[in-house]
């Protein structure tokens, strides 16, 4: 099973500055990593790997030195990794990078499954994977919690996944595109061999240009949605430390309910 695992560099800290202009975060300013979530969908590409003998391509959109995320990547056993970076695509939505990350799968080759991460932890808008699929035209879950494979079962991947307090098992023909949830498993670790091994591994980088996408697909031309303003919030509130028996502190709890209600 050949599998494409879609990830994003973000920033280490919240401490990143915002371009006055277009709204975007300045991802230059800060030191980047894998996006959490997207680590649990690696996690999950590495034991259906183990599984089905396949191979895992990870690619990720950004600046040059997004290639550090995918050295990660590879460290944590992907095999191989695609780059598409061009200041063509820079600063589009979730549409516009729907549509790159897209055409990069396509020009990469054939793939039996594509994963994610639900979430980033920066934009935290839950939609490229759904739109990858889009573009695709394959079928998404969204938020699953692993994967189970059965080899009798050629062409076809159980995804599964949580609703309320019931677990749902939902099967699905391939290939198709599935979104995982932040914590669903235990991402492994890399090793000092790992890390010395994916500086060896391929790393294909892709342009707009080799892509064959028109300038009004990408980019800030190319996306339907602008961000309008960006600011961090403020708050003149204080956290306040709550002691006491159980009722006790429900009974203060509900006090501070109604005071704010009547302001």
């Amino acid at each position: 099973m050949n599998i494409a695992v879609l990830i994003k560099q973000v920033p280490v800290s919240n401490d990143v500055t915002v371009d006055p202009e277009t709204h975007a975060l300045v991802r230059a300013s800060s030191e980047g990593m894998i996006n959490p979530a997207d680590l649990n969908a690696i996690e999950e590409a590495m034991l259906l790997k183990e599984q089905t003998e396949g191979k895992v391509v990870v690619f990720t959109m950004g600046p040059p030195d997004a290639e550090k995320a995918l050295r990660d990547a590879m460290a944590l056993g992907c095999d191989e990794s695609c780059l598409i970076t061009d200041r063509a695509v820079a600063g589009g939505d979730t549409v516009a990078t729907a549509k790159v990350l897209a055409a990069a799968i396509k020009k990469y080759g054939e793939f039996d499954l594509i994963l994610g991460g639900a979430l980033s932890a920066d934009g935290a808008t839950g939609q490229v994977g759904a739109m990858v699929a889009e573009c695709l035209a394959i079928p998404h879950i969204v938020e699953a919690m692993g994967v189970k494979y059965d080899a009798s079962e050629s062409g076809k991947i159980v995804a599964v996944k949580k609703f309320h307090d019931k677990k749902l098992s939902i099967r699905c023909a391939l290939p198709a595109m599935i979104s995982f949830n932040f914590g669903c498993n235990e991402p492994r670790l890399a090793t000092l061999r790992t890390k010395r091994a994916a500086k060896s591994k391929p790393l294909v980088t892709y342009t707009n240009a080799e892509l064959g996408l028109s300038p009004g697909e990408v980019g800030i031309e190319g996306s339907p949605t602008v961000v309008v303003d960006s600011f961090s919030p403020k708050s003149g509130r204080k956290a306040a430390m709550l002691e006491g028996t159980p009722a006790e502190l429900a009974r203060k709890l509900k006090e501070l309910i109604e005071e704010e209600k009547g302001k």
